[in-house]
């Protein structure tokens, strides 16, 4: 199995942006833009441009070998394991799913139009999980689902399940078909 928690990469990884001082992003975050990156319909990918951020060509090519092995997991039909308890009102100051969604969607909006291009209203049934739990959209209608706590907490527990969907949706074989 290829485990994204490569102890090497990861350390290449997490190293740099802790070194980089609170504003960058935390392994949490970064574990979540990488999920983004894996299952969207988005291939190249620049790391120092997305991240607003020195990334040296080490850290860019461990990044880049911690998406592959993603999605290798994925296509080997291994559930990915987030490195945060999957309880969307636990706050624990970038560690936390709440931060894990804010990356995931900082990777959606790299190539937003690209995501909702041909499957949006499938993109955005999918999406709703990880818009409400990242906290980024002040709307009164995910104010109202944020406040039943049962049906937050089933979505949370579905982030998983839902990554894999992202992959089937755009790196599936439908997903060929319908470019014929």
């Amino acid at each position: 199995m290829s485990e994204i928690t490569n102890p090497s990469l990861k350390n290449t990884v997490r190293n740099h942006f802790n070194s980089l001082g609170e504003e960058a992003p935390t392994w949490t975050e970064i574990h979540g833009l990488l999920c983004a990156l894996a299952v969207g319909p988005a291939s190249d990918v620049n790391y120092a441009e997305m991240l607003e951020l020195d990334v040296p060509e080490e850290v860019a090519t461990a990044l880049e070998k911690l998406r592959q092995r993603l999605v290798t997991q994925l296509l080997a039909g291994d559930a990915i394991n987030l490195p945060c308890l999957l309880d969307p009102y636990q706050e624990e100051d970038g560690q936390d799913l709440a931060s894990w969604c804010a990356g995931f969607m900082s990777g959606v909006f790299e190539h937003e139009e690209s995501w909702y291009e041909e499957k949006e209203e499938q993109t955005v049934e999918l999406m709703l999980p990880f818009i409400l739990i990242s906290g980024l959209d002040d709307d009164e209608a995910l104010d109202a689902i944020w406040e039943n706590t049962q049906v937050v907490r089933q979505m949370a527990l579905s982030i998983p399940d839902l990554l894999e969907e992202f992959f089937l949706l755009y790196h599936g074989p439908e997903s060929s078909d319908d470019a014929e």
